[in-house]
């Protein structure tokens, strides 16, 4: 178990964030299968669906002060 978590950090750590964006994304698209109608299991998908290159593009708008 150990080994495991260490990899886990060693693989966040040269990859860069985008790695744990990416695993908190598939969570909580995982999570979207357990909505109870269809309408929020689109609705949950389509909210966590954005790219980590695309999150990013986004915050660096809105940190500069653009619009997104």
């Amino acid at each position: 178990m150990k080994t495991a978590v260490l990899l886990l950090l060693a693989a966040a750590g040269l990859s860069g964030c985008g790695l744990l964006y990416d695993i908190a994304q598939d969570r909580a698209l995982d999570s979207c299968d357990r909505a109870y109608s269809a309408q929020d299991r689109t609705a949950c998908r389509k909210a966590n669906s954005q790219s980590y290159e695309d999150y990013e593009a986004q915050r660096k708008r809105l940190k500069e002060g653009k619009p997104g």
